[in-house]
């Protein structure tokens, strides 16, 4: 245990033993099965987590679908993301304007085609 890979490799043991056989009992340390069992897994979890968060469509931020159906159009999603999600902000963030009395912060009209 004490050659194996990596600094602390041990520090965190999980016991396997699967139907209590002579030889059924291996040692594994956690990192090795996240590793080679979980990464992709976690790694597609923690994506569709940061994108829920931030209540961005993922045709946006440019992710490739894991299904052949695709995402759907990419300019409605950005139509109704900008509905939804910015121009909401946008108004919260204008009150500064009444708030100070003058017109600091202004923006566009969002159009999804350039201009």
């Amino acid at each position: 245990m004490k050659g194996s890979k990596g600094p602390g490799n041990f520090k965190n043991l999980m016991v396997y033993a699967p139907g209590g056989k002579k030889d059924g009992m291996q040692i594994l340390p956690i990192s090795e099965v996240a590793a080679k069992d979980d990464f992709w897994n976690i790694k597609n979890v923690t994506r569709d987590d940061q994108l829920s968060a931030h209540r961005v469509p993922a045709q946006l931020m440019g992710i490739i679908p894991n299904n052949t159906g695709g995402m759907g159009d990419v300019e409605k999603a950005a139509t109704v993301f900008a509905y939804n999600e910015i121009e909401p902000l946008q108004e919260r963030m204008k009150e500064l304007n009444d708030w100070l009395g003058v017109e600091v912060i202004r923006f566009k009209t969002y159009s999804v085609t350039a201009e």
